[in-house]
């Protein structure tokens, strides 16, 4: 009777966890991985989180790619379309930022890098306060945040 009750807890457990829907800007914090949802699937379970917080300084693309081989848990470096995925809802996720976490580099001239490259020495970049995106030499220094799948 004992394990009956376990198994029950357990599945009920499950069907909780895999009810959660999410909608942008809301705060994600499953299991230890925590950021705020920026792109969700139409049922609301799936989507990308954009971590709290970002490195204090600015680096160079080598230097950010170097920091993404060393993220861990699903964290990774965003592409070009996620970072311009991120730009079109940045206001509600850095409202939602301020609060549990660290608020995107929105002002000032603070572009974000991607990983995706053009070229052999550019790579993209994205700056989120304005509607702008281009290209720039991997040897620049612009502001770096990683995102998950969830």
């Amino acid at each position: 009777m004992k394990k009956l009750i376990l198994l029950v807890a357990a599945l009920f457990a499950v069907s909780t966890l895999s009810a959660q829907t999410y909608k942008v800007g809301d705060y994600y914090d499953v299991e230890g991985k925590k950021g705020v949802v920026f792109e969700v699937s139409e049922d609301g379970k799936h989507g990308l989180i954009v971590a709290l917080t970002e490195p204090a300084n600015t680096m160079s693309w080598y230097k950010a790619m170097e920091l993404g081989k060393q993220l861990t848990d699903g964290w990774y470096l965003p592409s070009r379309d996620e970072l311009i995925t991120l730009f079109k809802v940045s206001e509600v996720v850095n409202n939602k930022l301020k609060e549990v976490g660290d608020g995107l580099s929105l002002g000032g001239y603070c572009f974000y890098w991607s990983t995706t490259e053009f070229g052999v020495d550019f790579a993209w970049i994205v700056r989120l306060s304005k509607d702008s995106w281009g290209g720039s030499c991997k040897s620049n220094d612009f502001c770096v945040r990683a995102v998950s799948k969830f």
